[in-house]
């Protein structure tokens, strides 16, 4: 293991030396107005397929903050106004003043995605966006605060976008549907044509029921790709409204070369395993009838119960089993394996309560199995994300696409030393080839598994990439 560590760390090192139309608006009151839209965007007597600006501030004054983020990321654009804008602000700072502060800026013609990212940072093309020190609650969220914004114009990429409150519906599953419903509407599209892959930004502990809302519209061979909105206090944007409980999401349309990749950096050994037995909740109580917190410590040799005895800081067992997830493993029917990643901590800090808790839904019967990582192989696998996306649309991983999208697991960016932690954005672009790209980090992931349907899981990446149609 330390050996293949040693190999993965230093091909994170040689790639840093390397681095040198008519559209529909929601309104406030739910109503839809038709708004013509100028689509074609121009430079040098040229049509282009999109105009694409990122931008970034940690001013505290939310005003402030916004008119730097979008002034750095229209900056030299010939559209003021663009189409489409992608906003994620760390947790705790005022996302209905951002929000807010972004419409008077842009008007009701720009369409808004996003939400909250980890307290701890966000990131975009032009780097790593460092904001408070901790995350998980471990202490309050820090004054200091960052916002990324993504702004995209472009006459062959339709973004529709669509949010709900879940308080305002009887369930997670009929609010995820009405948003996923008004996205295809703001798209100015039939609900008959499906989207070519759906952005979504989800409330925390609601994310099964999110999916099955939106495959309830779309079926489960339509991809979604997206995350938990980041925490401690999470936010999903609207159009007009920031949402404690809250879906974000964008339906995307384009002919364009389009690729994407859902997946994590640990190893998979299958050498522990066990069925769980007893679930209360998200608690899982039992795995082979025994509990599972017992069981979880034997398969790793007892490291659990050592570091209790060594610190009281919980941040240390929870960084232990952040390198040791557990994992569901699932077979397509032509017999692909897909691995589905849980982030499991103990019931109490305690550890008086033998039981562990996850961020998903594991059902009793169910088999989990234990895994490992490093950071030197997380942070490697996140930095090849863009190749992989391109490696799946079809586009030369040696060229530039026109944007991309990522959502990052904040326990995965967690364990990854602060000194380090900027090179995620460094090994990003130089796999991206300097492309325009914005990434929250999540507080859960959301993606979709081939041949099988999409899925909610922890410690995952995804990462969606849009190129330019091949010159002829």
């Amino acid at each position: 293991m330390k050996k293949k560590a040693i190999i993965v760390f230093a091909t994170v090192v040689a790639l840093l030396a390397g681095i040198a139309a008519v559209s529909y608006v929601r309104q406030a009151d739910d109503q839809f107005q038709l708004i013509p839209q100028k689509r074609i965007v121009e430079r040098s007597g040229e049509a282009e397929e999109a105009e694409v600006g990122t931008g970034w501030s940690t001013k505290e004054d939310p005003g402030e903050a916004v008119k730097e983020a979008l002034g750095m990321a229209l900056a030299g654009k010939k559209s003021r106004v663009p189409h489409f804008a992608i906003v994620f602000a760390t947790s705790g700072g005022d996302t209905q003043q951002i929000l807010l502060q972004l419409r008077e800026l842009l008007g009701d013609k720009t369409r808004i995605y996003g939400g909250s990212s980890d307290s701890r940072g966000v990131m975009t093309d032009k780097g790593f966006v460092k904001a408070a020190e901790t995350g998980y609650g471990y202490g309050p969220p820090q004054r200091k605060h960052a916002l990324a914004i993504m702004t995209v114009t472009s006459e062959y990429i339709n973004f529709g976008v669509g949010s709900a409150n879940c308080a305002a519906y009887p369930s997670v599953q009929e609010a995820s549907k009405a948003a996923t419903l008004n996205a295809i509407l703001n798209a100015g599209k039939p609900q008959s044509e499906m989207p070519r892959i759906v952005l979504v930004t989800t409330p925390s502990s609601l994310e099964e029921e999110a999916i099955e809302g939106i495959e309830q519209v779309l079926g489960t061979e339509t991809p979604i790709i997206g995350g938990t909105a980041g925490g401690p206090v999470s936010t999903s944007f609207g159009e007009r409204q920031a949402y404690a409980s809250g879906i974000s999401l964008t339906a995307i349309y384009t002919d364009l070369p389009m690729g994407w990749t859902f997946e994590a950096g640990f190893d998979v050994p299958d050498q522990h395993s066990g069925v769980v037995t007893k679930v209360e909740g998200r608690t899982i109580a039992e795995i082979d009838n025994r509990p599972s917190l017992d069981v979880y410590d034997e398969w790793l040799d007892g490291h659990i119960g050592q570091l209790a005895e060594k610190s009281t800081d919980p941040a240390s067992i929870r960084e232990l089993l952040t390198l040791h997830p557990l994992y569901r493993k699932y077979t397509s029917p032509s017999g692909q394996n897909y691995f589905l990643f849980s982030h499991p901590w103990p019931k109490d800090d305690s550890l008086k309560s033998r039981s562990f808790t996850t961020s998903t839904q594991i059902k009793e019967g169910e088999r989990v199995y234990l895994c490992h990582g490093s950071w030197q192989t997380l942070l490697n696998r996140i930095g090849n994300l863009p190749r992989k996306a391109k490696l799946n649309a079809g586009i030369r991983i040696d060229t530039k696409p026109i944007l991309g999208i990522g959502y990052i697991c904040a326990g995965a960016m967690g364990v990854i030393p602060e000194s380090e932690r900027e090179k995620i954005s460094l090994l990003i672009n130089h796999a991206n080839n300097g492309a325009p790209f914005i990434g929250p980090f999540t507080w859960g992931e959301q993606g979709h598994f081939p041949g099988m349907a999409n899925a909610h899981g922890n410690l995952l990446t995804g990462f969606l990439v849009i190129g330019e149609r091949p010159k002829k």
